[in-house]
Parts: structure tokens; C-alpha cells; sequence
């Protein structure tokens, strides 16, 4: 009797210990994803801050660099409502994503220096690249523009690359005003 009672807490042991292996990892999974996310977040909120700080009427651009040495042109012009100038918005009222950046325009096609490839860098040589894009609607005429800016890693195959295997990465999306 106590050989068959050894093996049953054996078993039950095995099913504990195999349960709190998929949550350990199920939990490092879900922190590597919030780092990243939350790296999409301070992206945006870097290129949004670039954007408005500039005048309403300004066609300045700004040059951001990554870590990985390359430089990005982030241009500051706006266009009329309802389209703005950039990457495509959603400006169909009755939608959920009413005014967020449109992710089925391919990034091909979205306007020259409103969309970037960014590198961001992790310890032990690590790179997780993303794609940002942004639009810039002009609201009126030296005072007033709206400015959206979305970013998402760039999905990956290689795990090696930081990226956590291949995942959808939902779309961080920021909206600010921005005037004189």
C-alpha cells in the first residue's frame, strides 16, 4: 500500500509542478510583452512630443535616430480635415476605430517621413524594431491641429530577436492637440 500511495502523490506532484511551470512562463511571456508595449507607448509619445512642439503651420522636420545608428525624418506638416496628411485614418463615424491610424494601409504606401522603422535596444544586444506612423489634420489654420501617432512591434519569427516568436502586437495609439 505504501508503494501505490507513493506513486499517487508522485503523479499528483508531476500535475502541480506542471501547472505552475505553464504559469511561470505564461507569466514571463505576458511581462515581455508589457515591456514592450509599454517601449510602443514611449515611442509615440516621443514622436507625438517631437510633432507638437512644433508651430501648427510649421514644415519642419525633425530627425530622430535609434540605436542602431539609423536616422529617422519625422515630418511635422499638416493636411485638411477630414484626411490630414500621413498615414491613412479611419474616418468612417460609425466605426470603433474612428480616427485611428488605418493598419491595413501597408507601410509602403504611407506618406515619405510619416512612418519609421524604429530600432530600440535591448541589454545583451537585443533589438526590438517597430513601426510607428502618423497623421497631422490641421484643424485651423495657424492655431489648432490634431496629431495621431500609433506604434507596434514589428512581428518576428526569431525569438532571438526580442521579439517573443510571432505574435499579433496590437497598435499603441496616441492623440494630442497641438497649437502656438
Amino acid at each position: 500500500m505504501g508503494l501505490a500511495e507513493l506513486f499517487v502523490a508522485l503523479g499528483v506532484l508531476l500535475i502541480v509542478m506542471t501547472a505552475l511551470l505553464q504559469l511561470v512562463l505564461a507569466c514571463a511571456y505576458t511581462n515581455n510583452k508589457n515591456s514592450k508595449d509599454t517601449s510602443a507607448t514611449l515611442l509615440a509619445q516621443m514622436v507625438l512630443e517631437q510633432v507638437s512642439a512644433q508651430h501648427p503651420d510649421s514644415t519642419a522636420t525633425i530627425t530622430l535616430t535609434d540605436c542602431a545608428n539609423a536616422a529617422h525624418t519625422v515630418a511635422t506638416a499638416g493636411g485638411a480635415a477630414p484626411n490630414g496628411l500621413g498615414a491613412n485614418v479611419d474616418t468612417n463615424a460609425a466605426d470603433m476605430t474612428y480616427g485611428m491610424i488605418d493598419w491595413s494601409q501597408k507601410a509602403s504606401a504611407v506618406a515619405a517621413n510619416y512612418h519609421m522603422q524604429y530600432t530600440d535596444c535591448a541589454p545583451n544586444g537585443r533589438q526590438t524594431v517597430y513601426d510607428v506612423r502618423w497623421n497631422i489634420i490641421t484643424i485651423s489654420a495657424n492655431e489648432t491641429r490634431l496629431i495621431t501617432v500609433s506604434a507596434r512591434q514589428v512581428s518576428t519569427w526569431n525569438t532571438k530577436s526580442g521579439g517573443g516568436g510571432l505574435s499579433l502586437m496590437l497598435p499603441v495609439t496616441l492623440r494630442g492637440i497641438g497649437g502656438p
